[in-house]
């Protein structure tokens, strides 16, 4: 019960200035677009869509922690976070540690309009996972935003995980990586799937986040590359255990 009130309450509070920033981010975003100025579209979607999220961290009781932000690249670099996943709740908060970037996200959200729209305009990619050979097109389009110098973020996993319990991490999603010779920046996510999915208190929620130091793909050899899913996944393992707070609800 408690959990249906305090989801219910913090959706009916966040959908009005969603639809309204959404719609105001799109129009101004497309609009610096066709005067060709990038960068300055870049930079007031992320400013209003930080209003956005600090604001979903208020209706939903978030408090997030923050270590390693100095590990975030400048914005320019060929760069692909890679991160555990639990909760829809996962997208906004890398948003709101400061890893702006494209994601490549399940096709079902980009059928949602307004969320559609949002999502283009943060150069995310839509991903097919029923199907071999959409997925390495999502994976191909990924791997060009990130050679254009767009940073792409992907949750190797595949799923969210509803225990807490990371994982393995598919090798095929780190070739968005490892192909433009990108920096990959391992980040640890603790305690999202309990802020919403599995919240069970109206208390306030402690969300974690850890960013690790960037891995150079370019430097690395051939049997490096080839265990670099593994080499990551353990970092995240570790990095996860390290952070304060329960293990996922259920």
């Amino acid at each position: 019960m408690k959990k249906r009130i305090r989801v219910t309450v913090g959706i009916a509070l966040i959908a009005p200035l969603f639809l309204v920033l959404s719609l105001f981010v799109m129009i101004l975003g497309h609009l610096l677009l066709l005067f060709r100025l990038e960068r300055a579209s870049e930079k007031v979607v992320h400013f209003f869509l930080d209003i956005l999220i600090v604001w979903i961290f208020v209706c939903l009781g978030i408090k997030l922690h923050v270590e390693g932000k100095e590990n975030i690249p400048e914005w320019g670099t060929k760069v692909c976070y890679i991160a555990n996943h639990q909760s829809m709740i996962d997208i906004p908060v890398l948003y709101g540690a400061g890893m702006w970037c494209g994601l490549v996200a399940k096709k079902e959200l980009f059928r949602i309009p307004v969320l559609h729209g949002l999502l283009s305009i943060l150069k995310c990619v839509a991903i097919d996972r029923s199907s071999l050979r959409a997925s390495l097109k999502s994976i191909m389009t990924g791997i060009e935003r990130i050679e254009s110098g767009y940073p792409m973020g992907i949750f190797p996993e595949g799923t969210r995980s509803k225990t807490g319990e990371i994982a393995e991490m598919k090798a095929g999603a780190f070739k968005m990586a490892t192909r433009p010779k990108a920096l990959v920046v391992p980040v640890a996510l603790k305690n999202t799937r309990n802020s919403f999915e599995a919240v069970d208190s109206f208390k306030r929620v402690n969300v974690y986040v850890k960013i690790m130091k960037p891995i150079d793909t370019a430097s690395l050899s051939e049997e490096e590359l080839k265990n670099l899913h593994s080499d990551v996944e353990q970092r995240i393992r570790e990095a996860y255990d390290s952070l304060p707070g329960p293990y996922v609800k259920r």
